[in-house]
């Protein structure tokens, strides 16, 4: 394991920096100044560093958090949820297959409405074969259960939502997670601008929040019957229509902070004559905004925020701008036909 990629968050940051490293380091970095209690995670490629970078910072004293080793990723999303629920800011990560082995504890952090986060580098699932590269099919699964999803371009963006997860997820009270592409971002060495520590703090102060509390007993996840379980489901669904409209606020709060701007659907050319976009998300977005330098006859609309799916916003984007057009690049095949967004 290597110190040296981590050495400039072990003191405080005191103005902005500019530098450079990979996206796992940025997203270690970025969840460092935000003061995690808990981190909890197992390691897959091409997540490792992540979890590398925030032991270092713990073990240097830079981090007062609990870094807890444990023996799959099922165990990772238990422990963080149950930290969770104890009231500690918590943070895991993941990909690929450790995201499918997770997937018993991930409904329970949304129903129990958790600020949980988690970051996701974005690798195949073994099939046909094994691959350690990237591919987007988290999006076919998993992604229906409530977990707010944000996705990154580039490294920049990357450290920029390790911290403004933790603002959606204690917004909103529901578990967030945020992707950037594997080996792509994760490994690429890329410049970023690290944001002081005191407005990172502003940014995502300690609230007080529902938690498991001994001296207030209560019950968590019993068993109840499907009138009352539909009721608890009805008021789940009620809570996540608001979550587009917090996650604008915490974006608006972040460029006021910052400079930097970010919304749930940003566009690039979109009064181009040819009345055609593509439509996009993670890296892929900086492929098409390099090659439309030399290209100006298209548009780009890229995805941001992918659960909740903005559909009016994305509706609204297209009818406004006319366009006739729409060119939607994936990373996933679904084996089963068509995919919703």
């Amino acid at each position: 394991m290597s110190i040296e990629p981590m050495r400039i968050f072990f003191k405080e940051i005191k103005e902005p920096i500019k530098t450079t490293m990979i996206g796992n380091y940025a997203v270690a970095g970025g969840v460092t100044q935000t003061d995690p209690d808990v981190i909890c995670a197992f390691p897959i490629t091409p997540q490792t560093q992540s979890v590398e970078g925030l032991s270092d910072v713990v073990h240097q004293g830079r981090l007062k958090a609990a870094f807890v080793n444990v023996e799959s990723e099922l165990a990772a999303i238990s422990y963080s949820t149950a930290a969770c629920a104890a009231g500690a800011r918590t943070f895991t990560a993941t990909a690929s297959q450790g995201y499918l082995l997770m997937t018993e504890g991930l409904p329970m952090a949304v129903g129990w409405r958790l600020p949980l986060t988690m970051m996701i580098s974005a690798r195949a699932f073994n099939s046909p074969n094994l691959s350690i590269w990237n591919s987007w099919e988290y999006t076919q699964v998993n992604s229906e259960l409530g977990w707010n999803i944000i996705v990154s371009e580039n490294v920049q963006e990357t450290y920029d939502a390790a911290i403004l997860s933790v603002m959606i997820s204690e917004d909103t009270l529901f578990p967030t997670i945020f992707v950037h592409d594997g080996f792509i971002i994760s490994h690429s060495v890329q410049n970023l601008t690290l944001i002081p520590d005191e407005v990172v703090k502003r940014m995502t102060p300690k609230k007080p929040r529902h938690v498991i509390d001994p001296s207030k007993p209560g019950v968590w996840g019993g068993i109840v019957t499907p009138s009352y379980f539909m009721e608890g489901r009805a008021n789940l669904d009620e809570a996540k229509n608001l979550v587009l409209n917090q996650m604008k606020s915490a974006m608006a709060q972040f460029k006021s902070e910052t400079g930097r701007e970010y919304n749930l659907i940003e566009t690039y050319n979109l009064d181009n004559p040819s009345k055609t976009a593509f439509c996009t998300m993670g890296s892929m977005s900086g492929n098409i905004i390099s090659w439309m330098t030399k290209n100006k006859d298209v548009g780009l609309i890229k995805i941001r925020a992918f659960r909740p799916f903005p559909y009016e916003e994305l509706r609204k984007i297209i009818e406004d701008n006319g366009i006739e057009k729409l060119i939607i690049l994936e990373k996933s095949d679904s084996l089963n036909g068509m995919l919703p967004p």
